[in-house]
């Protein structure tokens, strides 16, 4: 209690800070409530003020949180990523909701990091990426759909995403097709088991296996391999035969060597070793008779036209005892005919080493494959060095 200048003043301290003011013109004697938050003023006049203080209601406002926009996901692909498809094909993006063009900054490289030309398009769920171009067979691409490339019908972007496939290679050699077609959509773990699979084969055998099987599937080694290579991988310890090459002339010297070298290169990668023996019309003969020729060689004559008398001396007993052991595969670079299926092949233009009685040859091909040679009638250099390292692998 204090005294301030006659008046009595008395005080519950128990209060907030609003007040209301209730004013009489009469005594009051007043009691605080306690915790209340009442304040009592009494006085010696005839005026007692009873201020009554009510706490301020504080109001609480649920914590604001920002929900993040989240943009379409993708759900699956087609290839699926680190496949191995058998050909050329569209490469389809599909998300988990319908969507819509954003910048569209969809890069389809290949492992060279070339940048290959695509039209891209959208329908429902999925982003469809169509190479303007058939993609090269025996390469890997590389798919990156950038930030922001695509949204949901909100507005919502994607986030970076990017897949990897690879495009199996391609033989038209006669044998190595009868082995049936290459496994479409193998996966990375698929490649490997048969990697492994061939590998120990080869370390057995001290050869490679003529195909890697898939359940009722064979993949020919030439092509299997070119898949390993895709990958980053390779069959190790395999006894690779030599090959030497042989031109007919076909272009000119500049034209024909170029190409022999490139199908050195081309074998030099896949760990082959190969020599360019020169060009002229006799070199599949002079080769042979050389006597320079290891036991295990691979012969490879590269012709701008198929010949019947030359097929024909292929099947006789002196050519065969001059060959030995040694293969001899035959290159049919176009135009040269394609003597696959064909039922007859009329005497060269230029035979003049045939008796005149010689009209041509009734189905070459069938005759080559009877007398244990294969050949390839193709004007690809990618092809042709598969199907020579088939060749030399077997």
């Amino acid at each position: 209690m204090l005294f301030i200048c006659g008046f009595a003043l008395v005080l519950n301290m128990n209060f907030s800070s609003a007040a209301t003011v209730n004013q009489t013109n009469s005594t009051v004697n007043s009691v605080s409530t306690p915790n209340t938050g009442n304040l009592t003023v009494a006085s010696a006049i005839n005026t007692t003020a009873t201020i009554k203080t009510t706490a301020t209601p504080t109001t609480v406002k649920a914590a604001t949180t920002t929900v993040p926009k989240v943009g379409p996901k993708v759900t699956s692909t087609n290839p699926a990523g680190n496949s191995i498809v058998s050909k050329s094909q569209n490469i389809k993006i599909i998300y988990n909701e319908t969507i819509k063009a954003g910048t569209m900054w969809i890069v389809l490289t290949n492992s060279a990091g070339t940048v290959i030309n695509t039209e891209n398009s959208i329908s429902g769920n999925t982003l469809t990426v169509a190479p303007t171009n058939a993609l090269a067979s025996g390469i890997k691409y590389i798919l990156a759909v950038h930030t922001n490339s695509i949204e949901d019908l909100s507005g919502d972007g994607t986030s970076v995403f990017s897949t990897t496939f690879g495009v199996s290679p391609t033989t038209t050699v006669a044998a190595a097709s009868a082995a049936g077609p290459v496994v479409d959509g193998l996966t990375l773990a698929q490649v490997k088991d048969g990697l492994s699979r061939a590998q120990s084969f080869t370390l057995t055998n001290g050869r490679l296996p003529t195909y890697v099987s898939y359940g009722s599937t064979h993949i020919p080694i030439a092509q299997f391999e070119q898949i390993l290579t895709t990958e980053g991988l390779k069959i190790v310890g395999n006894l690779n035969r030599p090959i030497y090459i042989t031109s007919d002339n076909i272009n000119n010297p500049t034209v024909d060597n170029a190409r022999i070298n490139s199908i050195i290169a081309g074998l030099k990668a896949l760990g082959l070793k190969a020599f360019n023996m020169g060009l002229g019309p006799n070199t599949h003969d002079t080769i042979l008779t050389s006597g320079n020729l290891p036991s295990n060689a691979v012969v490879v004559d590269i012709y701008g036209g198929a010949d019947a008398g030359l097929i024909k001396e292929m099947g006789t007993a002196w050519y065969k005892a001059e060959k030995g052991a040694r293969t001899v595969f035959s290159v049919y670079w176009p135009p040269s005919t394609d003597i696959t299926g064909l039922a007859f092949l009329p005497r060269a233009h230029d035979d003049n080493y045939d008796p005149s009685s010689f009209t041509g040859l009734a189905n070459p091909a069938e005759y080559l494959l009877e007398n244990g040679y294969d050949y390839i009638h193709s004007g690809t250099i990618l092809n042709i060095v598969n199907a020579i390292f088939y060749q030399a692998t077997i």
